[in-house]
């Protein structure tokens, strides 16, 4: 009799002391936190790099429209004639600084009409000169006189204009914010289009994928001959050089 009551409060001494026991608070706790805090924390890095993909796309097309203001060669006239090989280093500036976003690169795209996987373009470039309709400007009416391209994304259009369909407009470029040419000057207006995709997509973040697009507009600096070529579009071919053609 006295070994079972000996027995008994040895049991209730061990269940109490396990019941004041606090060892593995700390640990359970940190499981119970661990979904959030890793959450948050992809969530972060998620949004951080949005954040600087968008920065990187701004500066990539600030800087397409910036040397395309710039290119040319000048001729005995002291005007600077733009040639189909000018764009296109413009545009190989472009990928080489946006390397690291893969421009040249494909993402799968499922086809809502087919459901069928299909491999599209990272990104496209399209670069317009825009001009006045007159010069001197007296209608203040503008035009795209030429468009040029660059990228695998052919599936994305210019939001702001091709000449086909602006060649008489008040501006150019987003609402409120549209650009107009100097009189006998030009500005170089350039669009891109980047297809954004998460670093991780496992259900911790709300960023998906989406595209993002920026513009970017800068005058001429120098004396440019907008004429060019008889029957053509202001650009000067150049020989073995293929345009950068938005078709």
């Amino acid at each position: 009799m006295i070994d079972t009551t000996k027995r008994f409060q040895k049991i209730r001494s061990f269940a109490a002391d396990i019941g004041k026991d606090r060892s593995g608070l700390a640990l359970v706790e940190f499981a119970v936190s661990l979904p959030f805090f890793m959450g948050l924390a992809i969530a972060s890095v998620e949004t951080a790099n949005f954040a600087a993909t968008t920065m990187q796309v701004n500066q990539i097309v600030v800087h397409v429209a910036d040397n395309a203001a710039r290119m040319g060669t000048s001729n005995l006239e002291g005007r600077k004639r733009v040639e189909e090989i000018d764009i296109n280093d413009v545009f190989t500036g472009a990928r080489h600084e946006g390397r690291g976003l893969l421009l040249d690169g494909f993402h799968p795209y499922v086809d809502p009409g087919t459901h069928q996987t299909v491999s599209r373009g990272n990104a496209r470039i399209f670069l317009s000169s825009v001009e006045p309709v007159n010069s001197p400007n007296n209608s203040n009416k503008f035009k795209i006189k030429w468009q040029r391209c660059s990228g695998p994304g052919t599936h994305f259009v210019p939001l702001y204009g091709k000449p086909g369909t602006h060649g008489n407009v008040n501006g150019i470029g987003p609402t409120g914010r549209q650009i107009t040419a100097p009189d006998y000057g030009a500005v170089m207006f350039a669009e891109m289009h980047y297809h954004f995709t998460p670093m991780l997509d496992i259900g911790f973040s709300n960023l998906v994928a989406k595209d993002i697009i920026a513009t970017s507009a800068m005058i001429v600096r120098d004396s440019r001959d907008l004429t060019g070529p008889t029957g053509g579009d202001g650009v000067y071919p150049t020989t073995s050089v293929t345009a950068s053609s938005c078709s």
